[in-house]
């Protein structure tokens, strides 16, 4: 076999472990109302992306989230403290209670729409959109949220800002210690063996 044949076997043999990428959405404000401030970011897998849409209703304690799909997504709001995050790598959300109602589109132009309600025990907050145009339905929070607009009275409604959740990268996977201990063995099967057909 010649020497170029076994670089590309190798090579295509390690190329998964490089090849993975993730899809990120962001919220953009498109008025000033209340909750004003918040930042909500969303990844997901690109095969989820690629097929138009994602439904996903999760529930803290019902077992891990599905490794498909949302992979992680963080929501925060100004002098908020601790953001709410949930992960499938982390079996859920940080907080360790929560839920998740989502029902999304992914648009050929780059925005998402749909709906989604986020619920980590102590924040939550309610989106639905008219187009790509989100609307935030409800938002609330033990941690009160002045800082983003809202004072903290009983049924205050905290609701009114709309904006985008758009794509903003694709971001490649950071491969795990073991991919790359494997990539470097593979590395170093090359230099042996090209050393050797030099002798």
């Amino acid at each position: 076999m010649k020497r170029s044949s076994y670089l590309a076997a190798i090579c295509l043999a390690l190329s998964p472990l490089f090849s993975q990428a993730s899809v990120i959405y962001q919220w953009e404000a498109t008025n000033g109302e209340t909750p004003r401030g918040i930042t909500l970011e969303l990844e997901f897998d690109e095969q989820t992306v690629a097929g138009g849409e994602f439904d996903l209703f999760f529930e803290q304690g019902d077992g891990a989230p599905l490794a498909q799909g949302l992979l992680a997504l963080r929501y925060t709001f100004p002098n908020m403290g601790e953001a709410m995050r949930w992960s499938v790598l982390g079996n859920g959300f940080a907080s360790e209670l929560g839920r998740l109602d989502m029902q999304l589109r992914f648009g050929g132009n780059g925005f998402l729409s749909g709906s989604m309600y986020l619920n980590d025990g102590y924040h939550h907050i309610e989106l639905v959109s008219s187009g790509r145009t989100f609307t935030v339905v409800d938002a609330n929070s033990d941690a009160e949220m002045v800082g983003a607009g809202c004072p903290w009275v009983v049924d205050y409604d905290c609701s009114g800002a709309t904006g985008v959740i758009e794509r903003i990268d694709n971001v490649a996977e950071v491969p795990e210690p073991g991919s790359l201990a494997l990539f470097g063995a593979g590395l170093l099967a090359v230099a042996r063996w090209r050393r050797k057909a030099l002798r």
